[in-house]
């Protein structure tokens, strides 16, 4: 499919990213948080039903308590390992975007991040072309320009404890959302 809007998590990449993204904890056989159920659902491929249901108050019930409850087991310091491990991860192909990714997610579940990740996650994002227009798909390796003022902006006005949804509407322009605003 490649790409159905701009921002982050509007594009396959995003997603695949996003799905690669190990976070263990505890023991036992399902023990991967699964940060991309995070990631409002806008699968255009499936069935209408589940389309439809993606839009209910119990989706959003169901999802809100996704948030909060991964947002505690990261604030354990699991958070922070997983800084640790992708940054180390960075000189690998998309390894740099995958630790935009991850800042992403723990913004999106409104869990703590350091400063120094705040920073890196800046740094990192401005290094970004931050493309216009149409990119073949498998050209795809990062932000287009709307994506990279976004997730800017979510850098700007992060609050740890408040959940960061990267699909709220947001200006193509300065990346804010309306609670950015006032």
């Amino acid at each position: 499919m490649g790409r159905w809007g701009y921002r982050v998590f509007e594009g396959d990449n995003d997603i695949d990213v996003a799905c690669a993204i190990k976070c263990p904890y505890g023991t036992g056989k399902d023990n991967d948080l699964r940060l991309v159920r995070m990631v409002n659902q806008t699968d255009m491929m499936a069935p209408p039903e589940v389309r439809e249901f993606y839009k209910t108050s119990e989706y959003r019930e169901e999802l809100d308590a996704i948030i909060m409850s991964t947002r505690e087991k990261l604030d354990t310091g699991l958070g922070d390992q997983l800084f640790t491990t992708y940054r180390a991860l960075e000189h690998e192909d998309q390894g740099k975007y995958r630790v935009i990714i991850v800042g992403a997610l723990m913004m999106r579940a409104g869990a703590r991040i350091q400063q120094a990740d705040l920073d890196h996650l800046r740094e990192l994002a401005e290094g970004f072309a931050g493309r216009h227009g149409y990119v073949s798909p498998i050209a795809e390796d990062g932000f287009r320009h709307v994506g990279k003022v976004q997730f800017l902006a979510a850098l700007d006005h992060y609050e740890a404890g408040t959940p960061r949804d990267f699909g709220e509407p947001s200006c193509f322009q300065c990346g804010k959302i309306k609670a950015d605003i006032g």
